[in-house]
């Protein structure tokens, strides 16, 4: 009876080690599997990405980023290709497609050099994002998730891979292919010609470019001027091309021409009291006569100060002085100079 017992304990022992041994490997499986699709990109710094600010290029790079991170697979193999080929996004209308959400009605393909490789994302109106793969003409295809840039930069900053949505930045492409053509917006200041318009790229005075703070009218608010960019008080950054004249001729521009040119402005110098402005207006704006912008020197406490004025209106009156630095800025909130011209010097 012992003998039999004893075999009965170690059947038992050897079932409970064998499943055990079951389990082990399942979840073995499991955490590879897990692994794999969330395996690290690039090696971990500690730089950080912010959703502030982001250029079209940044914005692909830091889907791609999170994207290859996230789900692994195809847009891992994508991401890492990217880094030596270039990363690359072609502007299609969803009709290209059966996605189950179109978005406002673009769908952003995105590649390494060009060549597709079914992974897709569109925009919603809130600005968050869905994200496809294996995405085919005519087939239906199903979003792996709908995310806000916000958690994307998130987790990208958790995961360590910040440094590589720059990387990737450098020598992003976005092409739009919506209506057939090749037009490409570059993270390049030497880009030139599109359909929409463009006849190339703006300067900006090196003596306008860098950051200016007011404090006129109760609020604080700043302005950074980069090489061929504005980074405006909505916190978006612009690109500065100059427009052909007969582009805003016709009827309205579409909603895709609209979306496409979103981070655009239309920028030339106009010369006006004395000054001479830089005039900025949106892409597609058909009314009003946007902001301009002049450097001007003033005498405040004694000393000659460079400042920035801004102008509004047809008139070009003074809406705004600013300054270099916000201690200053505060220190002379409100204070106007009699050889500017203001709204009230016409009255």
């Amino acid at each position: 009876m012992k003998t039999q017992s004893i075999s009965k304990l170690m059947i038992a022992g050897l079932a409970l080690l064998l499943a055990g041994c079951g389990s082990q490997q399942a979840s073995q499986v499991k955490d590879s599997s897990s692994s794999s699709s969330s395996s690290l990109l690039v090696a971990k710094s500690n730089e950080k990405v912010s959703t502030d600010n982001l250029s079209p290029q940044q914005a692909v790079s830091l889907i791609a980023t999170y994207a290859g991170n996230k789900y692994g697979n195809d847009w891992a193999n994508m991401a890492k290709k990217a880094q030596k080929q270039g990363l690359q996004v072609n502007l299609y209308p969803t009709s290209k497609y059966k996605l189950s959400d179109n978005g406002q009605g673009v769908a952003y393909d995105v590649t390494a050099g060009g060549k597709s490789t079914g992974l897709v994302y569109t925009i919603n109106k809130d600005n968050t994002v869905n994200i496809y793969q294996n995405v085919k003409e005519g087939k239906l295809s199903h979003k792996l998730a709908t995310i806000s840039k916000q958690d994307m930069s998130s987790y990208v900053n958790r995961q360590g891979q910040a440094k590589l949505v720059g990387d990737l930045a450098k020598n992003a492409q976005v092409i739009d292919k919506q209506s057939g053509s090749q037009s490409s917006s570059t993270s390049s200041s030497t880009t030139t010609g599109h359909q929409y318009g463009r006849q190339g790229v703006v300067t900006v005075p090196a003596e306008m470019q860098g950051t200016w703070y007011s404090s006129d009218y109760g609020s604080n608010s700043k302005i950074t001027f980069g090489k061929n960019t504005i980074l405006g008080e909505d916190g978006q950054q612009y690109h500065l091309y100059k427009q052909d004249p007969n582009f805003l001729a016709g009827d309205t521009p579409s909603t895709s021409v609209q979306n496409a040119t979103r981070y655009w402005s239309s920028a030339h110098f106009v010369d006006v009291h004395g000054l001479h402005f830089l005039n900025i207006r949106g892409w597609c704006q058909t009314a009003g006569d946007g902001s301009s912008y002049a450097i001007h020197t003033e005498t405040v406490n004694g000393k000659q100060v460079k400042v920035l004025v801004v102008a509004e209106g047809a008139e070009y009156w003074t809406s705004g002085v600013y300054y270099q630095n916000p201690q200053l800025a505060k220190q002379q909130a409100d204070k106007k100079f009699d050889d500017l011209h203001y709204m009230e010097d016409d009255n």
